[in-house]
């Protein structure tokens, strides 16, 4: 009996060892772990959630034991509404239809639990099968909060002109283009802007001028139209920008008329601007673009004044 009791303490003792073991290394990797018994719709276990949602495992537990007694649609929705966003819904079903399938399933989610905020998780989850039916899940769960934020500013910044903080140009023609096929029932105005004589400046008065003169023309810009509209830097000293939903064409040359002279402190200079109207002057980007290119050249001729496309005999 005492060879049989002490197999017992050295077992129990092994396995306290090995949750303290594996306790530390799901702290240390901010991965929290749980299990669910899909035949009795009961979520079993959840180690390190605190490391995660901040939130007791026990404190989880109880919540989502409220719904084991709901049919089986009502208990995913269930599910789902408390540790999802209402966004990543599309997401969450898909994952459970993996797993109903006996596949596994790893996705990214907005999550939260007891009541916590949502962060960004990536989820892994793996059916345990019995007679070719999915009777439990082991799920992990990874917070990439940080991650996502970081990729998200990487994205940001492939986006935009790294010396005016504008669109790019690869970013403005996409952006151009996708608003149009969105918003093709609305009026929108698409403007190109060069600086006059740019050259001159920087032969001038130095690439530093030039350089103060054209964050004074993209601040300019920046400021005096909505969020919702595409400001871009296309090149050294060329502009676009695409004006949604254009509230009237007065208002449009009342904003433009200020762009016509840029001035701040000792800088100073004047800008030739030509428009081309959606869906007036045509209805895609490549022909807006163009017919916008030739009024911006009506206006360098006119010299201090705004052309549209479509007022010229061009």
């Amino acid at each position: 009996m005492d060879d049989i009791k002490s197999k017992e303490d050295a077992a129990l003792f092994a396995l306290k060892n090995y949750k303290e073991r594996l306790h530390i290394a799901l702290k240390a990797a901010k991965i929290c772990v749980f299990e669910v018994d899909i035949i009795n719709q009961l979520y079993t276990f959840f180690e390190n959630s605190e490391d995660i949602f901040g939130v007791p495992g026990e404190v989880i537990l109880n919540d989502v034991q409220l719904y084991s007694k709901l049919d089986a649609v009502g208990y995913q929705k269930a599910v789902s509404e408390y540790f999802s966003h209402p966004d990543d819904a599309d997401v969450i079903d898909q994952a459970f239809k993996c797993i109903f399938d006996g596949a596994s399933a790893s996705y990214q989610a907005r999550m939260r639990a007891g009541g916590s905020d949502y962060i960004w998780c990536q989820i892994h989850v793996t059916p345990i099968i019995e007679n070719n039916i999915p009777i439990k899940m082991i799920g992990v769960i990874m917070d990439i909060t940080n991650q996502r934020t970081n990729t998200e500013k990487l994205i940001n910044a492939l986006k935009l002109d790294s010396f005016t903080g504008l669109y790019n140009k690869k970013s403005s023609i996409e952006l151009i283009r996708k608003s149009l096929s969105e918003n093709s029932m609305q009026e929108h105005a698409l403007v190109l802007l060069d600086i006059d004589g740019f050259k001159s400046f920087n032969d001038t008065y130095g690439h530093a001028v030039g350089d103060n003169i054209v964050r004074l023309v993209a601040d300019t810009v920046k400021n005096l139209f909505r969020a919702t509209d595409i400001v871009g830097r296309f090149g050294g000293d060329e502009f676009i920008l695409f004006i949604k939903n254009t509230p009237s064409r007065e208002w449009l040359i009342e904003k433009l008329h200020k762009l016509i002279r840029c001035e701040e402190g000792n800088y100073c200079c004047t800008n030739s601007i030509g428009i081309s109207m959606f869906p007036q002057d045509a209805t895609e980007f490549n022909l807006l673009f163009e017919k916008a290119d030739r009024a911006l050249y009506q206006s360098k001729l006119a010299k201090g004044k705004i052309a549209f496309f479509s007022e010229q005999n061009i």
